[in-house]
């Protein structure tokens, strides 16, 4: 859908649309009272390659068959350039991820009720941060999306997971129906821009020489998973520009402070003073998100003022590890996104889960979900 005709009118109706096909093959599930039947039999399926579990209810068996069919606009050679950024620029995608897509997605404030009422963005915070670092990893690794990928199985269950949250938060009492219906086709549009766009836009503000082929690509890859993940055709723009103004859009619409969207992003904040060893990194936090969001965001979100005296400080001992180019415009923050990725991502992750993969799962309730 080309820019320009995503309307207030469009975008209304979206907070109210949820996933037909995942929300009834959940739904038949509660009904049947199978969940944890259901959970049981797909834990562990995570590999395209897997055959789908035999006595799934109907609706289940049906969406994983025909959510596993990749769209036939979707482009084998730019999916293999696109996905490739990540094997390049590794350490700064997952800081801009960490310090730039998140906290745009916290600033929404609408959205991200539905995300404080998960207790694992909140009290477990590191956790699924790193899930979604295994996310990253899965559907841009190498054949991720391909039969023998783990990335296509990921995405499948997250989809799952979102129909969860819409089953059982909307029927909350606390749950104000002006927010719109819970992880809703705007929100669900909104955060995939937070991917393709925000992540490429962020890499440029770290210096990265970024050639537009390649950002295009990366548009591309994520415009499949997005496909997969149950985003409305007419919120999945085919190209880079049409998903910037897609984006900005969004923002214009949902950015404004909230308690939930300030409770997620202190819990971001800690975690990345948890991760990054000493004192002389207690800038890193503040400094890169308003680098990368910008100081009108991160106030809705009540980040601390940039502190860049303090990244200086250790902006000598800080290695870029060959992830990425730090443009001269940027050292500081270049170096730093370049170590905090890193850390959270090699390190984290190892530390976390003892060297295992983590494996997405169908909840089976909203405190797991």
């Amino acid at each position: 859908m080309p820019a320009g005709v995503w309307t207030d009118e469009l975008l209304d109706r979206m907070r109210k649309a949820g996933d037909p096909a995942a929300d009834a093959a959940i739904e038949e599930t509660y009904a049947s009272g199978e969940q944890e039947r259901v959970r049981q039999a797909l834990h562990g399926f995570g590999r395209n390659s897997d055959a789908v579990p035999d006595g799934l209810p109907p609706q289940l068996q049906r969406y994983f068959e025909q959510s596993a069919v990749l769209p036939d606009w979707a482009d084998p050679a730019l999916m293999d350039r696109g996905r490739s950024l990540l094997g390049r620029y590794e350490a700064l995608v997952v800081s801009t991820l960490l310090c730039g897509s998140l906290p745009f997605c916290y600033g929404c404030g609408d959205g991200a009720q539905v995300l404080a009422r998960s207790q694992r963005l909140t009290s477990g915070v590191y956790r699924r941060l790193m899930e979604t670092s295994q996310f990253v990893v899965d559907v841009l690794d190498d054949g991720g999306l391909g039969p023998h990928g783990h990335g296509l199985r990921s995405a499948q269950k997250i989809r799952l997971l979102h129909a969860t949250m819409r089953y059982h938060v909307g029927c909350q009492d606390d749950w104000n129906s002006a927010w719109g219906l819970p992880v809703n086709q705007e929100d669900l549009a909104g955060t995939l821009m937070s991917f393709s766009v925000a992540i490429p836009n962020g890499l440029v503000s770290l210096g990265v020489d970024l050639p537009r082929a390649d950002r295009d690509a990366f548009f591309h890859i994520w415009r499949v998973i997005g496909h997969v993940l149950g985003v409305d055709d007419q919120l999945n723009p085919a190209g880079f520009d049409d998903g910037a103004a897609l984006f900005d859009t969004i923002l214009r619409r949902q950015q404004k402070s909230s308690e939930a969207g300030i409770v997620l992003t202190k819990a971001v904040l800690d975690f990345i003073r948890e991760v990054l060893p000493g004192p002389a990194f207690a800038g890193v936090g503040p400094t890169l998100i308003r680098h990368l969001i910008g100081d009108r965001a991160a106030d809705l979100v009540k980040v601390p003022a940039a502190d860049l005296s303090k990244l200086a400080l250790q902006a000598g001992s800080v290695v870029n590890f060959g992830y990425g180019k730090a443009g001269d415009g940027v050292p500081l923050a270049a170096k730093a996104a370049s170590e905090l990725g890193l850390v959270v991502f090699k390190e984290g992750l190892r530390m976390t889960n003892k060297g295992r993969r983590y494996e997405w799962q169908v909840p089976t309730g909203l405190t797991e979900a």
